[in-house]
């Protein structure tokens, strides 16, 4: 790691849909409004961050992630994107580059199909395009999301949650890298039982039902005009287990798409070490640096 020793502003805006709290890194580049995924929250870029010390990066909390309470009515991938637009409106961006991992990648396309004229480019990262099978039984994805991060545990430390975290979710990261410890704090609230992680389940659920459960994401896709780089991982939760994509699917989604510039596979990672190491946060940075430079 490079050592970046700036720490994001954090600042909470107040937008009409509802507000969201925002973390910024300062640097030369051009700024690059960054998408986390389901689950997560904007420290996800920390390693990032660190890998290219002059990337000017914009990472709000979803809304039930983090310090971004829920908002309002039922989510989905089109509002999440608009609610996004409200962010640039607020801090005066009329058009970003965009990079969005996982579930931010569903969200980035979505904002770049919708508001063609406020995105410059898009860099995925394991997530954005459609996926291979639509989920038809809305109410089972429901149940299983649920149950998978319906998490109630009352952690007794943030190094407890680390390593529960590293060996379930996040196999290949080091469960003692410090950035890790942040991420995971600002994921936990802490009460006198202990840290409980806080995540909005109708907001997790409302998101991963419609990627999983609707043709969205391949509409979204499918109208993206801007450029667009991809870098993806071959496995999904450790060494040879499923990916978010195998590389037919891959293959498929990208060979005539006129906005792709390159599709990079990065090797030996999953879907967490693609970004929340110091090598996969590497492949991630020369996409969007190349992005940057287009």
């Amino acid at each position: 790691m490079s050592g970046r020793a700036d720490a994001p502003v954090v600042r909470t805006h107040t937008l009409p849909t509802g507000p969201l709290a925002v973390a910024t890194w300062s640097g030369a580049s051009d700024p690059v409004l960054a998408v986390h995924g389901i689950s997560s929250n904007n420290r996800l870029w920390l390693w990032l961050a660190d890998a290219a010390p002059g990337l000017t990066l914009v990472a709000p909390d979803l809304p039930g992630r983090g310090d971004s309470p829920p908002v309002g009515g039922p989510s989905s991938m089109a509002t999440r994107a608009d609610h996004l637009v409200e962010l640039m409106d607020d801090l005066g961006f009329e058009r970003m580059h965009v990079l969005g991992m996982s579930l931010g990648g569903f969200v980035s396309s979505a904002l770049a199909a919708r508001h063609p004229d406020r995105v410059r480019t898009i860099t995925l990262v394991d997530g954005g395009l459609p996926m291979a099978t639509i989920v038809q039984d809305r109410e089972a994805m429901g149940a299983r999301l649920r149950s998978q991060y319906g998490d109630s545990t009352a952690w007794p430390s943030s190094a407890a949650y680390a390593r529960e975290y590293a060996a379930n979710v996040a196999p290949l990261v080091d469960p003692t890298d410090p950035h890790l410890a942040d991420f995971l704090g600002h994921h936990l609230e802490h009460d006198a039982a202990g840290g409980r992680t806080r995540l909005d389940l109708d907001s997790v659920v409302d998101d991963g039902v419609d990627v999983f459960c609707t043709d969205s994401a391949a509409g979204h896709f499918a109208a993206v005009q801007a450029p667009v780089r991809l870098v993806w991982a071959p496995w999904g939760v450790g060494p040879g287990s499923a990916p978010m994509y195998a590389a037919d699917h891959v293959q498929r989604c990208t060979q005539d798409h006129p906005a792709l510039r390159s599709a990079e596979l990065v090797p030996d990672v999953d879907h967490a070490a693609i970004v929340m190491t110091s090598r996969g946060a590497q492949a991630c940075a020369r996409a969007l640096e190349a992005n940057l430079a287009s």
